[in-house]
């Protein structure tokens, strides 16, 4: 993978010429080798090694953590890494005398493996950069394959190629550990049934699954960006992974394209405002609290270059759509010289290409933006409430704004108060508490 292509903050720290010390392999280093590994050992063992593989690899990070604070780390750690999960699994398969033997486990990677543990050439290097983005890329496919229900397409994705415990998975996913261990076990039972081997994917598969794929990807980041978690509003380790996997698709030949590129400039534009969002207190900022200085200037300036890539098409998705929106908001120095025409275009084409009352929603608040309070609300006025999740509390919250704003201080906290104890995450609320209280200041004004 180019990482020159994605600032340091979604690089893994030992591409970034950091100094050999051990506290400096930060949490999403490992989470990055460990799908490296997954990937690479998988193609090279075979997917009926799927668990065996995840086991040695997890056993290899281990490994790493005690070893080099005491010996420093390795001139080349995900080398150190692949040479030691990959002796692990050949051990594993040596002792485990209910398998065939090494020869036949191993397949077409017989010649490889079958040299004793250490001696052998090919373990002593890691594979070069092209093979393991391969690798990667197809094990993304993998876990989206059609046959494996959504949800635990996202849960073998995390699990996967994010390195994530179950219990992380069910936070992410709003469900229990055990859940989440059962939709993964039943997603490789079925993949094995299958006998979907990485490798055999074709160009063919690339494309009938993309979009499911890019689906995935832009689920993971929205739970990262606006989490489901009461004490917690930003996931950033979710944000990061869905940017490397986005990364993955934009880079490689066979996924690469004007969608994915419009995907992951979308993802950076959003990743690009995440530490603004957040007060040092702890409280939500909205756009126009935010401090524009904190937004990330080599993620947008990598977000935009990303954008000029994806306008290189004849075909428009969902993903352009947003992206443009979200780029024109990186463009202004202020709320106040936001190009909302601009905007509402954007909501104007995202609502022809993916209808939505989510859409809708948004594209009413830019129109109260634009053209007035008034007009907001007739717009909001106009969507099909029905047709919206009976919790999705935005929509109380932007009712409630827009009344607000024209006057309407009945209608306003009727609607903000109903949005409170709709509101997912502690610093919504507190947020949405802000609001009234501000009311009722200007009431006793």
């Amino acid at each position: 993978m180019n990482r020159n292509n994605v600032p340091t903050r979604f690089a893994s720290p030992a591409t970034e010429n950091a100094r050999p010390e051990s506290h400096q392999l930060v949490d999403h280093f490992f989470r990055s080798e460990y799908a490296r590994l997954v990937a690479t050992l998988t193609r090279r063992f075979g997917a009926s090694h799927w668990e065996r593989v995840e086991d040695v690899v997890q056993s290899a990070l281990e490994r790493a953590l005690i070893a080099w604070p005491r010996r420093g780390i390795p001139a080349n750690p995900s080398a150190w890494l692949y040479r030691v999960a990959s002796n692990l699994a050949i051990d594993s398969l040596r002792r485990d005398a209910r398998k065939k033997s090494l020869d036949d486990s191993t397949g077409p990677s017989t010649a490889e493996t079958a040299s004793p543990a250490g001696s052998g050439a090919a373990l002593e290097l890691e594979p070069d950069d092209s093979q393991v983005h391969d690798d990667l890329l197809r094990m993304i496919f993998v876990c989206c394959h059609p046959q494996v229900p959504p949800e635990s397409q996202i849960a073998l994705a995390l699990k996967t190629l994010c390195g994530f415990g179950n219990l992380e998975i069910a936070r992410a996913l709003l469900t229990t550990g055990a859940s989440v261990a059962k939709r993964i076990t039943r997603a490789k039972q079925r993949l094995r049934e299958l006998k979907i081997e990485p490798s055999a994917l074709t160009q063919e598969t690339f494309r009938e699954r993309l979009p499911d794929v890019q689906a995935v990807i832009y689920s993971l980041f929205n739970e990262g960006y606006s989490s489901s978690l009461a004490d917690k509003l930003i996931r950033e380790e979710l944000c990061e992974e869905a940017v490397r996997m986005a990364l993955v698709l934009a880079e490689h030949p066979s996924t690469a394209g004007a969608e994915s590129s419009a995907l992951l400039s979308l993802l950076l534009f959003h990743a690009a405002r995440l530490d603004a969002r957040i007060a040092p207190d702890g409280a939500m900022l909205v756009l126009k609290e935010q401090d524009r200085s904190r937004w990330d200037q080599r993620l947008m300036s990598a977000a935009f270059d990303w954008f000029r890539r994806a306008a290189n098409t004849d075909r428009l998705t969902r993903y352009h759509a947003e992206a443009w929106i979200a780029s024109e908001h990186c463009r202004a120095a202020s709320l106040e010289t936001t190009d909302w025409d601009r905007i509402v275009t954007g909501y104007d084409l995202l609502c022809r290409l993916s209808p939505s009352p989510v859409h809708e929603l948004n594209r009413a608040i830019a129109i109260g933006r634009r053209d007035g309070a008034a007009a907001g609300l007739a717009a909001f006025e106009t969507l099909d409430a029905e047709s919206l999740p009976d919790n999705y509390y935005l929509w109380h919250a932007t009712r409630g704004e827009l009344a607000r704003q024209t006057g309407d201080l009945v209608i306003a906290r009727t609607s903000l108060q109903q949005a409170w104890k709709l509101a997912p995450t502690n610093s919504e609320k507190e947020l949405i508490c802000r609001k009234l209280d501000a009311m009722d200041r200007s009431e006793d004004a």
